[in-house]
């Protein structure tokens, strides 16, 4: 009994201790989005940090706006041989430590991509603060210039780039899948970002504006290719990424049109082996309501519904027949049919996963098959 009194005294004494490790928040610069580009120097890098600056995020001040104390986010800029020594260079000018606890956004410049991304991908695993659940994007030219955008609706532009992969408008690539496609020698894709100036009437000016181009295709960690607008989109919904989208189809040489908005976005995949090597099957299902109807000959909504459906089957099989195509000439496999392939036919997996690129990119052994399901009609505008 003695023993256990002097237990809970000893107990309520180290709780009374305090943190004797503790890191203090003032002391830390906490890296939101990390852009990395080809250095201006042959062989080296450039690597550009995104940090909040917490003495100017002023309640109730314009997102973005150089007000008198400046903006809420600084960027830094440095070069040299590799990565890590970049980050070393920029941390000894600097008089607080780097975080990379709250890293969410990485972005690659176009040259730098071509080059291959494994010392990224290397650096990062072996940074043990750094999150493989961050977002990974690509620029179509320089990263940095990217980081230039105006943030018009949230404080800083790295906060722009992470809740647009948040929209599912078309990828979210996330590090970790980076990562498995590296070491299984299959591919994936990545958003790809352009930069140019749009005029913005709240602002009374002209300012530098980020969309979404299209798609970035990898293969290992190397840039093999990019998709245009129609064809990402058709690649993301096979990868699982896909959100909210609107379809459109015309029909009576254009004069009658109608489009469908769908959320609920399901693929399947499967293999088999014939004597001429492997068959893949991609099944896209999806269904959603018809928002705007304009019929010419005033036909039945169930007609009305009958052409709808083909055309949207149609058009969805062509695009992603497509987008296949124009991995293929990349050698890109971003659909992940090699992991597939190797889940159900390993011994076969053995002998062909070396060449998978070039094997991937000589077959034909992809069938596409869409099933639309229009589940609402609207009234004649």
């Amino acid at each position: 009994m003695k023993s256990l009194k002097w237990l809970i005294v000893f107990v309520i004494l180290l709780l009374q201790s305090g943190c004797w490790s503790k890191i203090e928040v003032n002391e830390q610069i906490f890296v939101l989005a990390i852009y990395v580009d080809k250095g201006e120097k042959p062989g080296t890098v450039e690597v550009t940090i995104s940090s909040p600056l917490p003495n100017r995020m002023m309640a109730g001040q314009q997102a973005g706006s150089a007000a008198a104390n400046g903006k809420p986010y600084a960027m830094i800029t440095r070069s040299d041989i590799t990565i890590p020594d970049t980050m070393r260079t920029i941390q000894k000018d600097l008089t607080r430590r780097l975080n990379f606890g709250h890293t969410r956004e990485i972005m690659v410049g176009q040259d730098f991509a071509n080059d291959g991304i494994g010392d990224l991908l290397d650096w990062i695993e072996k940074e043990p603060n750094f999150h493989i659940s961050s977002f990974l994007t690509t620029a179509e030219g320089k990263a940095k210039d990217v980081a230039e955008l105006t943030p018009l609706y949230e404080q800083m532009p790295a906060e722009v780039l992470r809740k647009m992969n948040l929209q599912h408008n078309f990828f979210s690539t996330k590090v970790k899948e980076c990562l498995i496609a590296r070491y299984s020698q299959v591919g994936f894709a990545t958003n790809l970002m352009s930069i140019g100036f749009t005029p913005i009437p709240s602002e009374g000016k002209t300012e530098k504006w980020a969309g979404i181009k299209g798609a970035a295709l990898y293969q290992g960690d190397k840039l093999t290719g990019t998709l245009p607008s129609q064809e990402a989109r058709a690649i993301a919904w096979n990868a699982g990424r896909l959100g909210r989208q609107a379809y459109t189809v015309t029909w009576d040489g254009g004069e009658s049109r109608a489009s469908v908005l769908f959320d609920n976005f399901k693929f399947t995949k499967s293999v088999r082996m014939t004597k001429q090597g492997p068959r893949f099957m991609i099944h896209l299902k999806t269904s959603g309501n018809m928002i705007y109807k304009k019929d010419s000959k005033q036909r039945k909504d169930t007609e009305v519904s009958h052409i709808v459906t083909n055309l949207l089957n149609s058009k969805i099989e062509s695009e992603l027949n497509s987008a296949l195509r124009m991995t293929k000439k990349s050698g890109s496999d971003v659909l992940k049919l090699g992991l597939l392939l190797e889940w159900k036919y390993p011994r076969y997996w053995k002998r062909v996963h070396e060449n998978w690129p070039e094997y991937y990119r000589t077959s034909n052994h992809v069938q596409i098959k869409a099933n639309v399901d229009v589940i609402n009609i609207t009234n004649q505008p």
